[in-house]
């Protein structure tokens, strides 16, 4: 598939969106395809009330919907400019090149918004639950604000392949290594290493004899890329269905049942943030059915999954540490 690509003219409109709108007169194909993410203005994603000069360069990529039977997106809660969204697994946070269906996409669909939101994180296909959001000027600067100053707070909850114990802290370093294919992939110790910082919690264990898991707590300090994910790793208790890092593409029950992994045992269960005000505000996305049903396949109990926000990790996130992760 390939981009429409437009010289802008001399009499096209001030904007993305005048620009499109007269190259495609009714067709939502192209007047909605800034809204969707899917234009391009010199080479950068657009909005709709970005301007342009004569002469600029708009590509318009081709709606692609390739993400058939996820459940909706729902907004959690707003307040102001800000609000939290629930991410279902199989989307991305934002639209890929071609336009995918995505949160921020689906969000402003949702509200009849003409800009895209603009996520605070990125949660990665594969991984589910509360993204912050900024609807406006005014809250994308307050995010950027509480973000420096370390007041955004998140607890994720994963089924680990492994056992882990008690609680503490992973703060090995992250950077990027070459992984096969070429790629570089987020790794402990790897080019360019930054400080990194995980608060975990073994919740409750399942699995025993050959194929252990854990439930696990995590509150992330720093916001490293694929930071839960690679601390987990390092640990030796990779994320159940996180090929990337060594996660198991399947597990086998006690009963000799086999159960393919086709997301990330990690969820983005809370988010939390001063709003305009001051006043702290808190939104929570439930745990999605298919990981209490995979806890529950691996013979873990139920009740743990109401244990996992008991835990005061919270408290003892310093201020000064910017706070987030994917």
């Amino acid at each position: 598939m390939t981009a429409a690509r437009f010289r802008v003219g001399p009499s096209d409109g001030p904007t993305v969106a005048d620009v499109l709108e007269r190259a495609g007169s009714a067709s939502r194909g192209l007047a909605g395809a800034a809204a969707e993410g899917r234009a391009f203005l010199n080479g950068r994603r657009a909005r709709p009330g970005d301007a342009v000069a004569h002469g600029d360069e708009l590509a318009v990529w081709p709606a692609r919907r390739d993400a058939p039977g996820a459940p909706p997106v729902e907004v959690l809660a707003r307040w102001g400019e800000l609000l939290v969204a629930s991410k279902p697994a199989a989307l991305p946070t934002e639209p890929e090149r071609r336009g995918t269906r995505s949160l921020v996409t689906e969000v402003a669909e949702l509200l009849g918004l003409r800009d895209l939101p603009h996520a605070a994180s990125r949660l990665d296909v594969g991984v589910s639950g509360a993204v912050l959001c900024a609807t406006g000027a005014r809250g994308r600067r307050h995010l950027a604000a509480m973000r420096e100053a370390g007041r955004i707070a998140r607890v994720y909850v994963g089924i680990a392949g492994g056992r882990v114990d008690g609680a503490g802290t992973w703060d090995a370093p992250i950077g990027a290594a070459r992984a096969r294919g070429g790629r570089s992939l987020p790794a402990v110790g790897g080019a360019d290493a930054r400080d990194a910082a995980t608060r975990y919690r073994a919740v409750a264990s399942a699995g025993g004899g050959a194929a252990p898991a854990t439930l696990l707590r995590l509150d992330p300090v720093t916001g490293r890329t694929h930071q839960l994910r690679v601390h987990a790793a390092h640990a030796g208790a990779p994320l159940l269905g996180d090929r990337d890092h060594g996660g198991a593409r399947s597990v086998t029950t006690a009963k000799g049942r086999v159960i393919p992994l086709s997301r990330l045992a990690l969820h983005a269960l809370r988010v939390t943030v001063p709003d305009e005000r001051g006043e702290l505000c808190a939104a929570l996305s439930p745990v999605p059915d298919e990981l209490r049903e995979l806890w529950g396949a691996l013979d873990g109990d139920g009740s743990a999954w109401d244990e996992v926000l008991s835990a005061p990790l919270e408290a003892a996130l310093p201020l000064g540490a910017p706070s987030g992760t994917r």
